[in-house]
């Protein structure tokens, strides 16, 4: 008899957040992509806009304010395992941001271990998640 699979959907809005030539990540700290770098970003809430989502998780994630933001894409991709099936859309921006002095590198207490800077070369050496990896294959 074949398994059954729980389908589970999840939407949400993320940051390819530049600062000079590095970019930040996040390192996930639950959820299946536990110990992978992740773009900061994550749900939209009740009432949110999807722009002021952005601002408020990469204020809680990263301790940084974006100086502007733009639009460059939605990318939605599916992951199966054992159990269920995810499928995962997000909105992805380009934002920027000229100071890093506020920059969480320890944990939030909910979804990052910390963030950290990375050169395009180095993003090459590390786990990221698969959104991120679209991402960064694409943009």
């Amino acid at each position: 008899m074949a398994k059954k699979h729980v389908q589970l959907s999840r939407f949400g809005v993320y940051a390819v957040l530049r600062y000079k030539s590095k970019y930040v990540l996040i390192k996930k700290s639950k959820g299946p992509f536990k110990g992978r770098w992740d773009l900061p970003g994550g749900k939209v809430d009740f009432g949110e806009t999807p722009e002021e989502a952005l601002e408020r998780e990469l204020m809680e994630e990263t301790g940084l304010k974006p100086r502007e933001t733009k639009l460059i894409d939605a990318i939605g991709y599916e992951r199966e395992t054992e159990n269920e099936i995810l499928h995962h859309v997000g909105i992805i921006y380009d934002c920027e941001t000229r100071n890093i002095k506020k920059l969480k590198r320890e944990p939030d207490g909910n979804d990052s271990f910390g963030a950290e800077l990375f050169t395009r070369k180095e993003l090459k050496e590390l786990k990221l998640t698969p959104l991120t990896k679209i991402v960064f294959k694409k943009y």
